[in-house]
């Protein structure tokens, strides 16, 4: 079908007749002369745009709530059919246009019970092959009955879920190798620095290929998986992220991605500049059991616990300031096998862990951090405080259960 913004014809000057004198005349512009179908056509496209203006409180009501984005909505710049200027090298728009085909759409369905009863819910993946391999968050796949993946030119496919780690908030969905698969380059997640840029591309409320910006405000910070197992050394971002941007890319100035955005903090369900993103290098060590679908383990202790303040320290009357306080051993789990005291609340009987093999041990998120570098069916030596006593205790660490309130 011919381009409806192509000329009919083009409009010239006539020349003068002679003999008359006349003042020299400019050349006419081409105006581009449209038959009736070709304007309505044009006209349509306006009305859609205004449309899409006026509807835009609506629509973001409803975003979230569309299974893929509207062609309308692509992010390609065109003004009355001229392409825009290609962005400055290394400028934000540059790094977008690099690195936005990485970055995907995923609308699940997820089945109520019964044969009419069924909802959809949406996230953001990233590409990491060529072979199909999208990463996404567990929680974007959870209990999903079917996978659909939208690229950013809108073209869809369905995804098979290859593999989910609940407790590190991780998934690997694939979809057959094509042309649309355009993988990001990883960065070093490492080697951040806070105040360092950070950038988001994802599809918060539905509304595909948002690109926010803003800086690394904060390192080793520690969100909540869905097993309620702790995720340390997360990246804190002000980059703004919301709803629907989880499991999307998190990139730095150089458009490597260095973090899969993974939750906000926010007493009213919106950013208020606390986001959450899954370090790399972190992903990077579970990929290779995720693509397989092999069931990842969790080294853990199987207590539930918190970190001792002071301030609790001086209510329950006990001397030892800091370190983790035992409050339960899960029967039959490692700590309980070994020994390990909890009454089942905060109480100055409970045994208080205040190392792990010689490193000393303030916290429950760098209890869990010291785990992480584990694996199941490792020993570690427990310096613990009972009674007021030190003593060690040896545990052989067991896979992580999900429980309610459970610590490592």
């Amino acid at each position: 079908m011919r381009d409806p913004f192509t000329p009919d014809f083009v409009e010239t000057p006539i020349a003068p007749e002679p003999p008359a004198p006349v003042q020299p005349v400019a050349p006419v512009p081409p105006f581009p002369h449209r038959p009736a179908r070709s304007m309505a056509v044009a006209m349509l496209a306006a009305g859609l745009v205004a449309g899409s203006i006026g509807g835009g409180a609506i629509g973001a009501l409803i975003a979230s709530h569309r299974p893929t984005a509207s062609p309308s909505s692509s992010n390609a710049t065109v003004a009355a059919g001229v392409a825009a200027p290609a962005p400055a090298p290394g400028s934000f728009a540059a790094i977008y246009q690099q690195t936005k085909d990485g970055v995907v759409t995923i609308t699940t369905s997820l089945s109520g019970g019964g044969a009419r009863s069924f909802s959809q819910a949406e996230g953001s993946g990233i590409v990491i092959d060529t072979q199909g391999d999208i990463l996404t968050n567990a929680h974007v796949v959870d209990s999903a009955s079917q996978v659909q993946v939208t690229f950013s030119d809108g073209h869809t496919a369905t995804a098979q879920v290859k593999g989910v780690d609940q407790s590190a908030d991780l998934a690997v969905v694939q979809v057959s190798a094509s042309d649309q698969l355009h993988p990001l380059t990883p960065g070093n997640s490492d080697a951040l620095q806070v105040g360092q840029t950070a950038l988001a591309i994802g599809s918060p409320f539905g509304l595909q290929g948002s690109f926010t910006a803003g800086i690394i405000s904060g390192l080793n910070r520690s969100s909540t998986a869905p097993t309620g197992r702790a995720l340390t050394g997360m990246i804190q971002t002000d980059a703004p992220i919301n709803p629907g941007n989880s499991g999307g890319a998190l990139l730095d100035a150089n458009g490597k991605l260095i973090g899969i955005n993974d939750s906000i903090q926010s007493p009213i369900e919106g950013n208020v500049g606390v986001g959450f993103a899954i370090p790399i290098n972190r992903a990077e060590t579970l990929l290779p059991s995720l693509e397989k679908g092999v069931a990842i383990q969790h080294p853990a202790l199987g207590i539930t616990a918190q970190t001792l303040t002071a301030s609790t320290a001086s209510q329950l009357g006990i001397t030892t300031t800091s370190g983790v306080l035992v409050i339960d051993a899960a029967a039959g789990g490692p700590a309980a096998a070994a020994g390990l005291h909890g009454i089942g609340q905060a109480d100055a009987a409970d045994d208080i862990i205040t190392a792990i093999d010689g490193h000393a041990i303030a916290t429950v998120d760098a209890l869990t951090q010291y785990l992480d570098t584990k694996k199941v069916g490792d020993r570690v030596t427990l310096t613990v405080i009972r009674n007021g006593q030190q003593i060690s205790v040896g545990v052989t660490l067991g896979n992580f259960q999900p429980r309610p309130s459970a610590t490592p």
